[in-house]
């Protein structure tokens, strides 16, 4: 998504966790996310979401009870937004689900780069599922031993 100083530019972390296929909005910036809102027809909440700082990241955490906190009142919108949001990222419908996070390694990888700091920001997926790999053991391919 073009920024407002033009193309965007990513970090080595970040170019390789799109080519892990992570989206491309995790690593959205507070305007983009409030641009990316407007496209989808919600202009009356862009302030909504700059107001509140809503990065790429703090977008993994937003839901239907979290949207009324930034002011998003009208039920049916909260319901549109939520939906958005899942489809933008790639998430199931309930992914605060212990269980279904710890399935799927790219959900507790989105669950894990919602926190920041410097060893957030240079994890990439590949090393945070080879940290993990005990918890997410690599699947064989049918035929092989």
């Amino acid at each position: 998504m073009p920024t407002l100083s033009g193309i965007r530019r990513f970090s080595r972390a970040e170019a390789a966790d799109i080519r892990s296929n992570i989206p491309e909005a995790v690593f959205w910036s507070d305007v983009e996310v409030a641009n990316w809102i407007e496209e989808c027809g919600f202009p009356q909440y862009r302030q909504c979401f700059l107001a509140n700082f809503v990065t790429g990241r703090k977008l993994i955490a937003v839901d239907a009870c979290s949207l009324p906190e930034m002011g998003i009142q009208d039920f049916e919108h909260v319901k549109q937004i939520t939906e958005l949001i899942r489809n933008l990222l790639g998430v199931p419908k309930f992914p605060e689900q212990r269980d279904v996070r710890m399935r799927d390694p790219r959900i507790a990888y989105l669950e894990f780069k919602r926190r920041t700091g410097k060893e957030t920001d240079s994890t990439t997926y590949n090393s945070f599922l080879f940290d993990n790999r005990h918890l997410f053991p690599m699947r064989r391919k049918s035929g092989s031993l």
